[in-house]
């Protein structure tokens, strides 16, 4: 799990792609309620991490690339 920035500075590395549009989504809280709810064993283990706050520092990127 990474921020924007370390998304960015990755995918500008790579000469690749050209970064279109990269932005925090909205859906976040929404996404991770519904992985929290499923009976995958990874999202047990991420119930306590959310308990304790974890949301605050983590976000869902939408990042659009175009290949060059």
């Amino acid at each position: 799990m990474h921020d924007m920035a370390w998304w960015r500075a990755n995918l500008e590395q790579t000469g690749d792609a050209e970064i279109l549009d990269m932005r925090e989504m909205a859906c976040t809280h929404e996404a991770w309620a519904d992985w929290l709810e499923c009976d995958n064993g990874y999202a047990a283990g991420d119930r306590a991490a959310v308990e304790a706050g974890a949301l605050a520092y983590l976000n869902t990127i939408a990042v659009r690339l175009r290949r060059r």
